[in-house]
């Protein structure tokens, strides 16, 4: 493919996907060189690293590390500066138990790599910091002080991942301050 104005390293953001479990042998193997760039996230999530072309994303292969001049790491650091760079208008809208996140519709999941945004999440919270990527545009968050809180959470999630088109993960992850796990608590 030809690379264009925006095929360069300012129009890199970061992508969440969910990891298929491996449940056989593929039916295509891709060369190492032809798969995606992808980073282990938490759970089950996993990052990816595409070219922002306004109407499309485009993902990035291995092979075009070389062509940019970066390392995986400095892919991912380059993609988390673009990110915050987009000024994206995250907004809360408080539930009884449960926040929902909110940031134009195609960012959402990619907040998880915000820790300024769990920051001041956490503060709306009580106990543990609790939250839920059921799709790409949905991200869930409830304080785990009240067992009411954490069923709230899974019903929510359920809900979205029974009607999302592109379903991410059912899983709960706890933010420790400093970045997240998986949540292995009442709930989860």
């Amino acid at each position: 493919m030809e690379p264009s104005a925006r095929d360069t390293l300012d129009f890199v953001v970061p992508r969440i996907y969910v990891a298929l479990p491996n449940s056989g042998p593929a039916d295509v193997t891709l060369a190492h060189e032809n798969s995606p760039v992808e980073q282990s996230l938490v759970a089950d999530l996993v990052i990816f690293y595409a070219f922002d072309f306004d109407t499309h994303y485009q993902i990035l292969a291995n092979r075009d590390l070389p062509r940019l001049g970066v390392s995986v790491e400095e892919l991912h650091n380059r993609a988390v500066q673009n990110l915050r760079a987009l000024k994206l208008e995250v907004r809360a809208h408080s539930g009884d138990r449960v926040i929902m996140l909110t940031a134009g519709g195609n960012y959402e999941a990619t907040l998880l790599l915000l820790s300024e945004v769990w920051e001041s999440v956490a503060a709306m919270t009580t106990g543990q910091l609790i939250v839920s990527v059921p799709a790409r545009d949905l991200i869930f968050a409830t304080g785990d002080s009240a067992k009411e809180n954490l069923g709230e959470l899974r019903r929510v999630t359920s809900k979205a991942l029974e009607q999302a088109a592109k379903p991410l993960s059912r899983a709960f992850l706890q933010w420790d301050g400093q970045g997240w796990q998986k949540y292995k608590g009442f709930g989860a």
